[in-house]
């Protein structure tokens, strides 16, 4: 097995822990942490926020690694973008490790209000709204805007280097182009009229979906050899 096919099975492994990890952690802590009573259960339930973040933490983890192992292919079609593309998931991926710290503090906050630590409730409520602030501000950061540019700039690359079907890598740029757009709109609060969970899966699930046949495709088929082959006897006739 050649290293390009190597790499062509850990990043899609990669992709599926990112997204389920992901999700599964977020499943667990984010009830609680989100609940309106976060004050009075955050802390007795720390033991569930934090395996909940534990998991999400590796799903980060997998975010970053993604560009570490796949910048080795595309920089060999264009190393200027393949550097922002990672660029771009790793700030994807600090901007999520922020929010899982503010989630920290709010289990820290929930243990102070109930010890009744030297503050009155609305106190701890202003300080818990802040923090919750930072973290919603933080999360759309990460995942509205800074994921879906890197994801333009990935599909971009695969797309005019054929590493995949263009099928594929055409469906992801789109659906990343789509998902940077409703954000736009959701941000400017330009669709209120429709429904949270409407909104969600209209922009989200084509970019979810298509990741996940990227990342199979990767594991069963792997890059494209012939784009591979074609690529590198292009650099042995300009040396």
């Amino acid at each position: 097995m050649d290293s390009n096919r190597k790499t062509a099975i850990i990043v899609g492994i990669l992709f599926i822990i990112a997204t389920t990890f992901f999700m599964i952690g977020q499943s667990i802590y984010e009830p609680t942490i989100n609940s309106p009573d976060y004050l009075e259960i955050a802390h007795p339930s720390r033991m569930k926020v934090m395996l909940g973040m534990l998991i999400e933490l590796i799903g980060v983890c997998a975010i970053i690694l993604i560009p570490v192992f796949l910048f080795p292919v595309l920089k060999k079609h264009h190393e200027a973008l393949a550097l922002g593309y990672a660029g771009f998931r790793f700030l994807e991926a600090g901007f999520l490790i922020i929010v899982m710290i503010g989630s920290l503090s709010l289990v820290n906050i929930s243990q102070n209000y109930i010890d009744g630590s030297g503050m009155n409730s609305s106190s701890f409520e202003i300080l818990g709204i802040g923090i919750k602030s930072i973290n919603e501000w933080a999360f759309m950061m990460s995942v509205s805007f800074l994921f879906p540019i890197g994801a333009l700039i990935a599909y971009y690359l695969l797309y005019t280097s054929r590493l995949v079907p263009r099928f594929i890598s055409g469906w992801g740029f789109f659906a990343a182009v789509l998902l940077l757009t409703g954000s736009v709109l959701i941000m400017f609060d330009m669709l209120t009229g429709f429904s949270e969970l409407l909104l969600e899966l209209f922009f989200t699930l084509p970019i979810a979906l298509q990741e996940m046949i990227f990342a199979v495709w990767l594991i069963v088929k792997g890059f494209n050899s012939s784009a591979i082959a074609s690529r590198s006897l292009k650099q042995i006739q300009t040396e």
